[in-house]
């Protein structure tokens, strides 16, 4: 019995090592805090590779007292599962797309025309903007610790023919868009003419190929480029939607930091974030000249003054089209940033 009481002892304590902001000691008897850094990117993305710099940024500034270590691909779970560990304090930190499940006003981040050029998308998507306000209070009432956004590039539309009017956002398309199952993308999609249809990821490119759907809305240039190149004939580069996904930490695990550690997280987080939108600019400047260099596909360029008549389409038509799923009260905060 005392052999066996021994042997739970030592499990409790290697699961109590492994446990969401575990610490171990150190030489001279110090305790190092170890932090599970959950993403769902691949190994090869390049929000992954910063995660890595952000990890060595943390422990080089604690004096190696906090150990950051990252899971990427999915390797703790998908992104909804992670927001629920998140919420329980099982994993400390993410960088994962937002689910919606526990409060649907948690969409408010993929709103479309948040910004419409990178000058308005670093002004809005900065830490102590509007929008990060009230997403950190949207987030903290679920246990969870806002830090920033992680942004990839501006969404397009990517088509497998030409639609009718293609550069006005007020007239019929005559063009089948998949949208994902988010509410926002759907609404705004149908105030700008484009017939919708709901289609699982996975399903996608089946779905372009045979015509099941004419085109896709909210992919950056990137995806657009590397993985439906062979059926995507036609580009609006409309700016329509940024993509983003965010840093979070458990409430649970946040607390248990001391002021200083909360510092360095959250001031690498920031420095963290606008890396990411400059590199999101490059990736896109990149893949939209191959995408122009290609004899098999078009971009369609919008000027600035084309470009304001669809961000003012969305915000002054869909936005408050909206305020049943977020709420007039953020809507107004929304509209009375701009």
């Amino acid at each position: 019995m005392k052999k066996i009481l021994c042997l739970l002892l030592v499990l409790a304590l290697i699961a109590g090592a492994a446990f969401a902001g575990g610490s171990s000691e150190a030489a001279g008897g110090a305790k190092v805090t170890r932090i599970k850094l959950a993403s769902q990117y691949a190994v090869d993305h390049f929000t992954t590779k910063m995660l890595y710099e952000f990890a060595q940024t943390v422990e080089d500034q604690t004096n190696g007292m906090v150990n950051v270590t990252v899971y990427p691909a999915g390797q703790l779970g998908d992104y909804t599962q992670i927001y629920d560990e998140l919420r329980q304090g099982s994993i400390d930190m993410a960088n994962i797309s937002i689910p919606g499940q526990y409060d649907q006003r948690l969409d408010i981040c993929y709103v479309h025309y948040l910004a419409m050029n990178y000058e308005e998308a670093e002004k809005i998507y900065k830490p102590g903007s509007e929008l990060c306000k009230i997403v950190d209070e949207l987030h903290n009432a679920q246990g969870v610790k806002f830090l920033g956004f992680c942004l990839e590039g501006f969404g397009q539309f990517g088509l497998t023919k030409m639609p009718t009017d293609p550069k006005d956002p007020r007239k019929p398309k005559n063009l089948l868009l998949r949208c994902p199952p988010i509410n926002v993308f759907r609404e705004t999609a149908d105030d700008q003419g484009w017939q919708t249809i709901t289609i699982p990821y996975a399903e996608l490119y089946t779905a372009l190929q045979t015509k099941i759907a004419e085109g896709v809305t909210g992919l950056p240039a990137q995806i657009l480029y590397n993985n439906y190149s062979d059926v995507i004939k036609v580009v609006i580069r409309a700016n329509n939607f940024y993509e983003n996904t965010s840093y979070l930490f458990s409430k649970k695990v946040w607390d248990k930091l001391t002021p200083e550690y909360q510092k360095i997280f959250q001031d690498a987080a920031t420095e963290l974030s606008m890396k990411t939108l400059a590199a999101g600019k490059e990736n896109d400047d990149k893949y939209i000249q191959l995408m122009k260099d290609s004899p098999n596909m078009q971009v369609i360029e919008l000027t600035d003054a084309e470009l304001k008549v669809w961000a003012d389409q969305a915000r002054k038509v869909t936005w408050p089209r909206m305020e049943k799923q977020l709420t007039k009260e953020l809507v107004d905060r929304l509209l009375k940033s701009y």
